[in-house]
């Protein structure tokens, strides 16, 4: 029982250490940071002008960073980046269009999935509000 109870401790204490060096692989290649993921228009009209919100990133991985593509879950919403590589420390942007005139009345919740050479693997950004008429 004691033997149990020492491999026991040794466990528990050795999955933190796992977990970090696996935080530093990941950190080997590109890695895509946002200052924030998600953004609430608020109420908006679905007959004003359409919306605009820019998502910023930093790269902050040790090589460039390659957006490839921006995946939206409607027709209401178009994304726009730059596919030139980010250097390592630089900053850039994913601006959302969002046409007002497409959204149905009430709630809604859009998602861009980002697909890029980050480490981090795919990311979701996320935009949200109440249309009004």
């Amino acid at each position: 029982m004691k033997h149990f109870l020492v491999f026991a401790c040794c466990i528990l204490f050795s999955l933190p250490l796992h977990a970090e060096s696996r935080e530093k692989h990941n950190r080997n290649g590109a890695h895509i940071k946002f200052e924030q993921t998600e953004y609430d228009f608020g109420e908006i009209s679905r007959k004003g002008e359409k919306q605009r919100y820019t998502f910023r990133f930093v790269n902050d991985g040790v090589e460039p960073l390659v957006i490839f593509s921006a995946t939206t879950t409607c027709s209401c919403l178009k994304a726009e980046f730059s596919r030139k590589p980010i250097a390592v420390g630089e900053s850039g942007e994913i601006i959302l269009l969002l046409e007002n005139s497409k959204l149905d009345k009430g709630l809604f919740r859009r998602v861009v999935q980002i697909r890029s050479t980050s480490t981090s693997g795919t990311e979701i950004l996320t935009i949200k509000g109440v249309a009004k008429d």
